[in-house]
């Protein structure tokens, strides 16, 4: 089980891989791995969301 937003983001990328289709989200994830060391939680946070959204317009479930 993943505890950590680190962990999360890892599996999700994990998860969507190299798939063309996924790539803007794949740039959201690292973006928000980014803010986790650099930034502030409100970049964490709209990175992640970012991502989410690019990730359902691509394959919505």
């Amino acid at each position: 089980m993943t505890t950590t937003i680190e962990g999360a983001v890892a599996v999700a990328m994990d998860a969507i891989g190299d798939d063309p289709d996924y790539a803007a989200a794949r740039d959201a994830l690292a973006e928000a791995s980014t803010a986790l060391v650099s930034g502030t939680t409100a970049e964490v946070q709209w990175y992640l969301e970012r991502a989410l959204h690019l990730i359902d317009d691509t394959c919505p479930i």
